[in-house]
């Protein structure tokens, strides 16, 4: 009971530590510009680090770095649901370019659209509507944000996902650094 209570201080800094980590990739993945690539490799990096200090090994640790990610995914995602539901203003916009990006063994259609606002919504959308086409958009007067589509439903699957995973983590993360070395 006494190497429990000694380890437990551990466990629970772990866990603060990767969920501080994950809540600041939700923050900078704001937006469907943001950075997705570089900040969920650093994700996958600091979940696979946090166990440091344990008898973790390969298997374990690659789990807490996927469980990371997934939290993060999950969490950008809800968080820009929820923010189109709050403060989402539907607009008209329209197809301001449309240009073919190859895909490995074929073309697909990407469209630059710009509200009548006068706003150019960032990040391609993956439709094929000619130049001039208008479709309805919900954005964010105050951010990044923004989805086709009118505007979104209360974000409870994400929400209960992201929930998830995060008690998943914080068991497993909790059974990694309060379990017996064996010796």
């Amino acid at each position: 009971m006494a190497e429990l209570i000694r380890r437990l201080p551990g466990a629970v800094l772990r866990n603060c530590l990767l969920l501080a980590g994950q809540f600041g990739a939700i923050w900078l993945l704001q937006g469907p510009e943001g950075a997705w690539v570089p900040v969920l490799l650093a994700v996958f990096v600091l979940g696979a680090a946090v166990p440091h200090g344990t008898d973790a090994e390969f298997v374990a640790r690659t789990c807490v770095a996927l469980l990371a990610v997934g939290i993060a995914v999950t969490g950008g995602i809800a968080r820009d649901r929820h923010t189109l539901h709050d403060r989402g203003r539907e607009e008209q916009a329209v197809v301001a370019e449309r240009t073919m990006v190859e895909d490995g063994s074929a073309s697909s259609p990407s469209l630059r659209l710009r509200t009548a606002a006068g706003r150019d919504l960032p990040g391609p959308v993956a439709t094929d509507l000619p130049v001039g086409a208008r479709l309805t958009v919900t954005v964010d007067p105050d951010g990044p944000a923004w989805a086709v589509g009118g505007r979104p439903d209360r974000p409870l699957w994400p929400v209960a996902g992201t929930g998830a995973l995060i008690l998943l983590q914080s068991a497993l993360v909790g059974r990694i650094s309060l379990r017996r070395t064996e010796r």
